[in-house]
């Protein structure tokens, strides 16, 4: 596939996320996914926030949406506030159904849009019998493929722009083993913290690390990558260093990567994102 021409990035557009308490379930029939639908047209309407892609998950939820300055904490407030009670009214149960805070990453390059636009819609493939991004009913693929009608809320010109507006583009950048690299400091930042938040939505037992990772992952795939762009990426990203301070990070990063699960879990979700792998 083609490498897009850089035309500057898109402003105000956030990587969401959310889960259900507890990792329980947000989503408990069709009928409430449609009923998110409806929630994602209210904002659109009521907050002119525009849904980019989407993917509605058991117990958690990938968005990309672009909003005015403002417009995303009330905008989220209202989808997820109004959603839950639906769900309450319908099911006959009470309390909160969403864990807290959602996590909002931004997305800053035509990079890092078109990788997350792919993360987005692969996430259906950690579905039991999914085999293909296309045959998930709830996400928005199927309509970037033109396989449904495109609903008022979602607005699909800022990745087909990206893309020519070729769907065979598209297709390759979502079905093929192959990634979009990070190509700035911010964009490997925000996949860090992408990892970070997927690490959160994804895994039950309860367990974080004690302090910020951010720094203890790049070292480690500055160590582990064979990518020369990336590994230069990295090291202007940690900044300068002595090759004598430079050892005695790695030593530090690969003992915690091997004494806190989480690190070394959100590292091989890093490491795979950059592969295509995932």
């Amino acid at each position: 596939m083609p490498r897009p021409p850089r035309r500057g990035s898109e402003t105000g557009i956030h990587h969401v996320m959310n889960r259900g308490v507890d990792h329980q379930p947000v989503f408990f029939a069709d009928a409430d996914r449609v009923e998110m639908g409806r929630r994602l047209a209210a904002i659109h309407e009521i907050f002119s926030v525009t849904t980019l892609a989407y993917c509605l998950m058991g117990n958690h939820l990938h968005l990309v949406l672009r909003s005015p300055d403002g417009a995303l904490p009330p905008a989220m407030h209202h989808l997820t506030s109004v959603y839950s009670r639906h769900v309450n009214d319908r099911m006959g149960r009470d309390g909160p159904l969403f864990r807290g805070r959602y996590h909002s990453i931004p997305v800053e390059t035509d990079e890092y849009l078109l990788w997350v636009t792919r993360y987005v819609h692969r996430n259906a493939l950690d579905i039991a019998g999914v085999r293909s991004a296309r045959d998930y009913r709830w996400s928005s693929y199927r309509t970037y493929l033109g396989l449904r009608p495109t609903p008022a809320f979602l607005d699909r010109q800022p990745v087909m722009d990206l893309l020519g507006g070729r769907v065979d583009d598209l297709v390759a950048l979502t079905e093929d083993a192959s990634a979009v690299q990070p190509t700035t400091i911010g964009d490997l930042a925000h996949l860090v913290r992408c990892a970070r938040a997927v690490e959160d939505l994804t895994e039950a037992s309860g367990h974080r690390s004690e302090a910020n990772i951010d720094r203890t992952l790049l070292v480690l795939l500055a160590d582990r990558t064979s990518d020369p762009e990336l590994a230069r990426l990295i090291e202007t990203s940690l900044g300068p260093r002595t090759r004598t301070a430079a050892r005695l990070a790695s030593r530090r990063a690969d003992a915690r990567r091997r004494d806190d699960p989480v690190v070394s879990r959100t590292l091989q979700w890093v490491e795979r994102q950059l592969s295509g792998a995932a």
